[in-house]
């Protein structure tokens, strides 16, 4: 075979491949949606203080795993152990105020039962005495009366009528007498009863310094909460991905001082175009193509279809223009998720996607 032969022959096989490549690109374009402006995404959390202060130590490094509730950073904080410990100072010497007023109370009570038992059975012994001197005043009377008689009729001297007349004169005494001790005694028994007021001005004591005790209990736990601002904790699970504060720098607050993000959730973010976006479903699977790893396959399937061109997203960050027959066409997001995602994966790496499209369309 001659030379043109052999060039006809490597033509026809060249126009033949290229038909092929051009009947599977048309195939292609047919059943597949493919974007190259495709991204890895997460969520990020800022880590910032609660209050202005300065930073005493970062307890991790970039790329550090960490657990939720892991101090990430502390504040200086000297200060406020020093008002808790002068707190504490204050609680304990109110805690040992309040137990001295209820010794006192507890004393006092006791001493002042005591007393107020004795008077009254000093007043119960009076007045026994007191009722047995009224009936021998009765009986002494009587005897006068009979003295008396018989004295009228000159049957007895007068110094018997005399002795019985004193005997009734003495007893009156001694009842006016014991009538009055009873007296005094009531009123003494009142005034001690009067005392049990002083009770009262304990138990009120008591209640101050309860008050005054949880006043400082407050105070505590407000110092403890502003101790926990100082001391900052991951909220998540996850790693540290950036940080931008160090030892001694003053933050104020809501400054960021570190970034975190969760490795196990990650998902690729794809910009499709406008034409496009018509053929894409929820579900659909996914061949996707890492910049990282251009020669394996990964795969996931489509999760969330935008409602928002790019081109609106506050800010413009991540609008995504291009031009097609002359015209601007826009842009919508589409999350996809991964199926098996490679090790190593960061945020912010580059993706190409290509989601299966033929199973919602028809070819003829």
């Amino acid at each position: 075979m001659d030379l043109k032969g052999k060039v006809k022959i490597l033509l026809g096989i060249g126009f033949i491949g290229a038909m092929l490549v051009l009947s599977y690109e048309v195939f292609y374009w047919f059943t597949h949606v493919y974007e190259s402006n495709a991204r890895v995404q997460t969520d990020f959390t800022n880590i910032s203080a609660q209050i202005d202060g300065k930073i005493e130590n970062i307890h991790v490094q970039e790329g550090t795993a960490i657990k939720a509730g892991q101090l990430l950073v502390t504040l200086v904080h000297d200060d406020i152990k020093l008002n808790i410990d002068s707190l504490r100072t204050d609680l304990a010497l109110e805690e040992a105020q309040r137990a001295s007023l209820e010794s006192e109370k507890d004393a006092f009570e006791t001493e002042l039962n005591s007393k107020l038992e004795t008077q009254r059975e000093k007043i119960r012994t009076l007045e026994v005495e007191y009722q047995s001197l009224q009936g021998r005043r009765q009986l002494a009377e009587k005897n006068l009366s009979r003295a008396s008689i018989l004295f009228g009729k000159k049957l007895t001297p007068e110094t018997k009528l005399t002795v019985e007349q004193d005997k009734v004169l003495i007893l009156k005494g001694q009842a006016t007498f014991l009538k009055g001790k009873i007296a005094v005694a009531k009123k003494e028994l009142k005034q001690l009863a009067a005392t049990h007021k002083q009770i009262d001005v304990l138990k009120n004591k008591i209640r101050i310094s309860d008050i005054k005790q949880n006043q400082i209990r407050d105070s505590i736990r407000k110092q403890k909460l502003v101790l926990g601002y100082r001391l900052i904790t991951s909220p998540i699970d996850g790693l540290v991905g950036r940080i931008h504060k160090f030892k001694g720098e003053y933050v104020e607050d809501g400054i960021d001082i570190l970034m975190l993000h969760d490795p196990n959730r990650y998902w690729i973010e794809a910009y499709v175009d406008e034409s496009q976006i018509r053929h894409v479903h929820v579900a659909q699977d996914v061949l996707i193509n890492f910049d990282a790893y251009p020669f394996e396959d990964y795969y996931g399937s489509v999760q969330q279809i935008g409602n928002i061109t790019t081109a609106k997203m506050e800010g413009g960050g991540n609008a995504v223009e291009s031009k097609r027959l002359g015209g601007s066409v826009e842009r919508v997001p589409v999350r996809i998720t991964l199926t098996a995602p490679p090790p190593y994966l960061t945020p912010g790496m580059g993706a190409d996607v290509n989601v299966r499209i033929y199973d919602h369309i028809r070819l003829w």
